[in-house]
């Protein structure tokens, strides 16, 4: 907290931790941060809800996803996630902004914020770094902006945040692809290559692939990379239906919105058996 406190003094720019999304920069009267209950009760009353509060939200839930670790509360968030993205690309921003206090409140249950981040100071240039801790919001001439762990952000004095990235666009392989492939030892399939445009600014992307159906067994839990290239190819997977999203993320401008979603379908080649019967080969 010191740092934050340096940095409101030199170039009103202030580091707090993230709390639920549609609590940002308010507190109950008690000082604590409204409960997801209340918040999400507070989403719902407000039918004017602005895209850039709505977006904000956003923003923080999916920094939260990324920094949890892989487990059934995750998977549940990014459910309410997509709900909420989904209410966003429809414009119904109140909606949106309940769905993702939703996921939220899933991964940040009440309890003590414990963050670092380092400050690096090189004449008008501030860089903030999170270390370690929950996400935390960044804040410079009334813009903000959401770090993950191990994400940065760099800020001209008297300038404001950065814009973000844009969403890198998917190439390869199109949506609703099937691969007819050859099985492995242990019947999983591969190999196949993703792949997608550069994006300005980004030094690296991050690719999640996540299962939604296969083909006896249970569901593997999602496959995730970061990655310097602009294409990565996948490990082996069983047979089923998978879809696949990627973010372009920044040292300067911090992390774009994920690209659009496409599908696969992997599937194992059949086998042809030939049979000799009395009077020849039968297929």
């Amino acid at each position: 907290m010191k740092a934050a406190l340096w940095l409101s003094a030199w170039m009103g720019l202030s580091v707090v931790p993230s709390t639920a999304p549609t609590s940002v920069g308010r507190q109950s009267p008690d000082g604590s941060a409204p409960s997801g209950d209340s918040a999400a009760a507070a989403a719902r009353k407000a039918p004017g809800t602005e895209p850039q509060t709505a977006l904000k939200a956003l923003e923080m839930s999916r920094a939260a996803v990324t920094a949890a670790p892989d487990d059934a509360r995750r998977r549940e968030a990014e459910s309410r996630l997509k709900e909420a993205e989904a209410h966003f690309q429809a414009a119904r921003y109140a909606e949106a902004l309940h769905k993702a206090d939703e996921a939220w409140a899933l991964l940040n249950p009440p309890q003590p914020s414990n963050f670092t981040v380092e400050v690096d100071h090189d004449g008008g240039t501030t860089t903030v770094t999170h270390r370690q801790g929950p996400p935390v919001t960044v804040e410079a001439q009334h813009a903000t902006r959401v770090l993950a762990r191990g994400e940065s952000v760099r800020v001209q004095q008297g300038t404001v945040l950065p814009e973000p990235p844009g969403a890198p666009l998917l190439g390869q392989p199109a949506d609703n692809a099937r691969f007819t492939l050859k099985p492995a030892p242990g019947g999983l399939l591969g190999p196949v290559t993703l792949s997608w445009t550069s994006v300005a600014g980004a030094t690296r992307y991050e690719v999640e692939v996540v299962a939604e159906g296969v083909e006896g067994g249970a569901t593997p839990a999602p496959v995730r990379s970061v990655v310097a290239s602009r294409q990565w190819t996948l490990p082996s997977l069983p047979a089923g239906r998978y879809r696949w999203t990627v973010t372009a993320v920044s040292l300067e401008q911090g992390r774009s919105l994920p690209s659009q979603t496409r599908r696969f379908e992997l599937a194992a080649e059949s086998l042809e058996l030939n049979v000799k019967v009395k009077d020849g080969w039968q297929k």
